[in-house]
């Protein structure tokens, strides 16, 4: 494939409300994609929650400052809907929200079937969203039935993309091997990201660096691996010297590996919290230390 734009970080200014004093502007790390456009590092994602929890946990998220809504069709159609009035009632302009919404088709049969069903999955994220644009849309899941199915789940967002009825577009739970049936298509759009379960306990993971070599960002979900990061004592005992919390620390390393975040939490503070990890950097001695986890090393 032709050469792709190193990943970097790039500063990203969102207004983040009552974060920090009222009315000020805060600079939050972006990610700027492998077609220029430029997505928060930052993003809030709604869980298999019902209408009203998705639709207040969503304002919430707003209202905390972030400025990322990531809506999955697994979650549901009413969730989904309840995210999109959250949007729309929300006092955030438009301009300044960055909503990306998913197709989930994995047993979709072959190359013609899955490019049908793409394309149906994703007018439906229109229409459950109330947008006419997205400025994500994201396979939720690669096809299993082999390359050529997921050539054709791959065309519909390519059309999508082409149509700039989106402006990236981007896979999730894709190994290698799958990324190939994209990527060594040299007329094909490269994914701008790749979802995939990140955290401390996957420091020797090669998954963040085998992505960066196509240009493609890794965001992360499951951030806390199952929540147990949540009171590992190696994350507390860093982030006392910080004085942040384990969760703070455990979201700052994801960051500091050049991965974005998708988080979620009901609670506003949660939120809020979330946020607050801009002001400081974990130490060169930090990173090892939480790299050098596995999984079954997380210390509750």
């Amino acid at each position: 494939p032709s050469p792709h734009p190193t990943v970097t970080m790039a500063p990203l200014t969102v207004l983040l409300g009552t974060l920090g004093a009222a009315g000020a502007a805060a600079a939050v790390p972006g990610v700027r994609l492998n077609n220029g456009v430029e997505m928060p590092s930052m993003a809030f994602a709604a869980q298999v929650w019902n209408a009203s929890t998705c639709e207040a946990a969503t304002g919430l998220a707003l209202k905390a400052g972030f400025r990322f809504i990531w809506s999955s069709a697994l979650v549901g159609p009413d969730c989904q809907k309840s995210q999109g009035a959250a949007i729309k009632q929300s006092s955030v302009d438009r301009a300044q929200l960055f909503v990306a919404g998913t197709v989930n088709d994995p047993k979709c049969a072959d190359a013609t079937a899955c490019y049908e069903q793409t394309t149906q999955g994703a007018e439906d994220q229109f229409k459950l969203l109330g947008l006419d644009t997205l400025d994500m849309l994201m396979l939720d899941y690669p096809a299993s039935a082999g390359c050529d199915a997921i050539r054709g789940q791959w065309r519909a967002l390519q059309g999508l993309y082409t149509a700039k009825r989106v402006r990236s577009i981007a896979v999730s739970n894709f190994n290698e091997e799958q990324l190939n049936c994209i990527v060594l298509n040299r007329h094909a759009v490269v994914p701008a990201v790749n979802q995939l379960p990140f955290s401390v306990g996957h420091g020797k993971d090669p998954a963040v660096e085998e992505n960066s070599r196509h240009g493609i960002v890794v965001q992360a979900y499951s951030p806390l691996g199952s929540g147990e990061l949540a009171h590992d004592k190696l994350c507390e005992d860093i982030g006392t010297a910080h004085s942040k919390t384990a969760v703070q620390v455990a979201l700052k390393w994801i960051l500091q590996h050049n991965v974005s975040v998708a988080t979620q939490s009901t609670s506003l503070q949660h939120l809020k919290d979330d946020l607050d990890i801009f002001d400081f950097s974990l130490s060169a001695d930090e990173m090892r230390q939480l790299d050098s986890r596995n999984s079954a090393a997380v210390v509750v």
